[in-house]
């Protein structure tokens, strides 16, 4: 399973925001992150849209959490910006009227987000913890950005 760019540069700015005390300035949310302000900004118009942040226009503006970050569970974070979460096109399969898949498949999928909904966003924000990097043995590996920019 691989979550959108969107939900990740969604759930990047949330932790961020859970680790400020108060409102950041998605032109700097972005340097310091190297992703795109325009692609951050719609983001950002839409974790405010879910009710996720609250932005504040003006020179002292910026974007903030809406609620407390022990209140936003990372599952639900996901299911709003995760659109269409399959992990197969069943719909269009010549198989689909005699196949197990699709069951096996959204179990899988439900225990997934089962485990994102143990997590609030304070439980993922907090500092101090080692990132688990499997990525870190490959060549050319990418970096995590949040943890190297906190």
């Amino acid at each position: 399973m691989q979550l959108t760019q969107h939900t990740d540069f969604g759930l990047r700015l949330l932790i961020v925001l859970a680790r400020e005390d108060g409102a950041i300035a998605l032109p700097a949310f972005s340097a310091q992150q190297g992703l795109s302000y325009h692609h951050v900004a719609k983001v950002a118009q839409a974790l405010v849209a879910a009710g996720f942040a609250v932005s504040h226009r003006g020179r002292s503006g910026g974007i903030a959490l809406a609620q407390p970050a022990e209140q936003i569970s990372v599952g639900k974070v996901v299911r709003t910006l995760e659109k269409g979460m399959r992990l197969a096109d069943c719909a269009t399969c010549a198989l689909r009227s005699d196949c197990a898949l699709s069951g096996v498949l959204a179990e899988a999928l439900e225990a997934f987000l089962g485990v994102l909904d143990r997590y609030t966003l304070a439980d993922v924000a907090r500092t101090g913890v080692a990132a688990f990097a499997p990525w870190a043995a490959l060549p050319s590996a990418p970096t995590c950005a949040v943890s190297e920019a906190s």
